[in-house]
């Protein structure tokens, strides 16, 4: 009898858990792929000289998931813009890229505030894009705006409250403050980091593109993650361990 009331304990918390933690993840959390290839582009083009080759082999490695969440216009701008080996355009115009990227993740983390566990992994991944894009402000933004930037990043994270365990420590996330604090940040950076589709083919129509990949984007965020087995087999294994410790908790009140 013993033995089956544990096993039922075990099987309540396994699906207790919430489902989508098994269904995806997002990798490294802290790492943006669109922003580590940005750092590729850029260490390329600032050699001497700039080696296009190994640019165009970046940018080909991540061209699939940028006509995905940010449209066929705005790729081919940055296509055409390798091609004429114009470093200054490429690199200004993938920096707005990321900045798209930020309002891409910051759209799904609104989307649903109630899934803690995916909304902190989408802040997660805004804040390396916006790191990345960190060593560009200084010549346009103070110190202060620019410690005013993690200030809200920081605000965002409290914002999404926390489910606690069990209950214990779990405090009500605040959607208005969410939207607020990630508001700022988009208000903050998109302005220093403008599209520049002129002289692209097909340029005229990437900004009507962007706002389209926008939309397609926010829609399926989560369709470009994928499975990552270590984190489902660290994740059941964590159910288990909080399961056999309710367990002999159970146990030692005299409840079976």
């Amino acid at each position: 009898m013993r033995i089956i009331y544990t096993l039922a304990l075990l099987l309540v918390m396994f699906v207790a858990a919430p489902g989508n933690i098994f269904a995806y993840s997002y990798g490294d959390a802290n790492k943006e792929d669109v922003a580590e290839t940005f750092k590729l582009i850029t260490a390329a083009l600032s050699s001497s000289p700039a080696d296009w080759k190994a640019a165009e082999a970046a940018y080909e490695t991540r061209r699939e998931e940028i006509v995905k969440h940010f449209g066929a216009n705005v790729d081919r701008v940055l296509e055409s813009n390798i091609k004429a080996s114009d470093a200054d355009k490429t690199i200004a115009n993938y920096k707005a890229m990321l900045v798209m990227n930020l309002e891409r993740r910051f759209t799904n983390a609104e989307q649903d505030v109630t899934d803690y566990a995916n909304v902190k992994i989408l802040l997660a991944k805004a804040r390396a894009t916006c790191d990345t894009l960190k060593p560009y402000l200084s010549e346009q933004l103070s110190a202060a705006d620019i410690a005013r930037l993690d200030g809200d990043f920081d605000t965002a994270l409290k914002a999404l409250g926390n489910p606690g365990l069990f209950g214990v420590g779990k405090s009500e996330a605040d959607p208005a403050k969410l939207k607020q604090s990630l508001d700022d940040i988009t208000a903050t950076l998109k302005p220093l980091f403008p599209f520049d589709q002129a002289g692209a083919a097909g340029g005229q129509n990437a900004a009507a593109g962007e706002g389209a990949a926008g939309g397609a984007g926010a829609a399926g965020g989560n369709a470009g993650s994928t499975v990552n087995p270590a984190v489902t087999v660290s994740v059941i294994g964590g159910v288990l361990i909080v399961g056999i410790a309710a367990v002999w908790w159970a146990r030692r009140k005299g409840f079976f």
